[in-house]
């Protein structure tokens, strides 16, 4: 039986993908922070009567529960065929937060925790036939990294720690195919857009202009979680070479990007590990 193990996959994205390895018959870890949605989870998946559930109730805006899942996954399966990184709070911080680890919350759950995870199970994956891991995040977004201030502890705004973390991630991709010297993973960077989840949503604020905009973007533009999934599954299909790859929906995102520049990609590595160590 091939295993999976799927970030925020008691929602949205994540669940669709729970969901959709299941009905091939895969184990399946799903981590999120909810015990009721983990129990719904479950249930659902009994329901489906194909492969196999495992949930995992952890708050991965922690290095420490990274790691304490990053070893329970090790200590029950030996090999893993995916990663699927989806976990995000994706309503915007109305100021600066930081975890008990003193780390600043959006970057910890969205940029660190995929790091953390993408390192710990790297070998495990390395076992599989045809390793893959898949970050939903937003590749290829313009914008600078601020690399005077990483956490953004001055000047702090939510959604600009949203986007920064996105291109914290395509960094995160490049370093880590750079690096990988089996040259068996495919890494794929992927973009939904506008999916319309209940997260998703709450990007846009409780009121206001953009609030009306964004429910109107996602009206009439966005797509559901199952077309997300079949998108994605179609992206892992026609993605031959392992290394890098990134996707805005079915549309493949240019490497050659700014965003995706070597010399950064290395220097948020450098800054990453000084961090954890």
């Amino acid at each position: 039986m091939k295993t999976v193990l799927v970030t925020g996959g008691t929602d949205g994205i994540g669940k669709g993908m729970v969901l959709s390895y299941l009905a091939k018959g895969y184990h399946v870890f799903a981590v999120g922070t909810s015990e009721n949605k983990g129990n719904a989870l479950i249930e659902e998946a009994e329901k489906l009567g194909s492969g196999k559930v495992t949930f995992l109730k952890a708050n991965l805006s922690l290095v420490e529960e990274n790691r304490r899942v990053a070893k329970i996954v090790s200590e029950q399966v030996e090999t893993l065929d995916a990663l699927v990184l989806c976990a995000a709070s994706l309503k915007a911080q109305p100021s600066y937060i930081e975890t008990k680890e003193e780390i600043e919350f959006t970057f910890a759950l969205y940029y660190l925790s995929r790091y953390i995870l993408c390192y710990e199970l790297k070998e495990m994956l390395e076992k599989a036939e045809n390793p893959i891991i898949i970050n939903v995040a937003a590749p290829g977004m313009k914008g600078p990294v601020y690399w005077d201030d990483l956490q953004m502890k001055e000047n702090y705004d939510g959604q600009k720690a949203q986007f920064h973390g996105s291109r914290l991630n395509d960094l995160l991709g490049v370093w880590f195919c750079e690096k990988d010297l089996s040259k068996k993973i495919k890494y794929i960077l992927f973009n939904p857009m506008a999916a319309r989840t209940s997260g998703a949503k709450k990007m846009a604020g409780e009121s206001g202009f953009m609030k009306v905009m964004m429910n109107f973007y996602y009206k009439f533009m966005g797509k559901d979680v199952d077309e997300i999934v079949d998108i994605i599954n179609s992206d892992i299909e026609k993605t031959v070479k392992t290394g890098l790859s990134a996707y805005k929906l079915d549309q493949q995102v240019d490497l050659s990007m700014d965003t995706f520049e070597l010399s950064n990609a290395e220097k948020l590595n450098r800054y990453t590990e000084n961090l954890l160590n």
